[in-house]
């Protein structure tokens, strides 16, 4: 399996919120969506990974998370970055960059 470069999309996904793991929510965080809809398409998500957390930059020692990042392999084949916002008022989820997973014949 071979991973075709990564192309920056910044696009809204809609969240199946029944499928949010809630365990991080106690820590503040949220929890990565295992199914989202992109381009009209559902995307489970078959694989974490890689997490990651952005900071807000101030002159202080106070350390604010902008946003978490997940890096997922969905059943559709594609490797996404997508990432929860915590400025964004209303959705704040987000498919960041997107990646085609391609098999090649050995």
């Amino acid at each position: 399996m071979k991973r075709l470069r990564a192309e920056f999309v910044s696009e809204p996904i809609v969240v199946d919120s029944s499928s949010i793991q809630t365990g991080l929510l106690a820590e503040g965080a949220p929890g990565c969506p295992r199914r989202f809809t992109w381009r009209d398409q559902v995307h489970n998500v078959v694989q974490i990974l890689d997490t990651d957390k952005q900071l807000r930059a101030y002159d202080s020692r106070e350390k604010y998370v902008k946003s978490h990042s997940f890096r997922v392999r969905t059943d559709t084949g594609f490797e996404m970055v997508i990432r929860c916002d915590r400025q964004v008022r209303g959705n704040p989820w987000r498919v960041f960059t997107v990646a085609k997973l391609v098999v090649l014949p050995e």
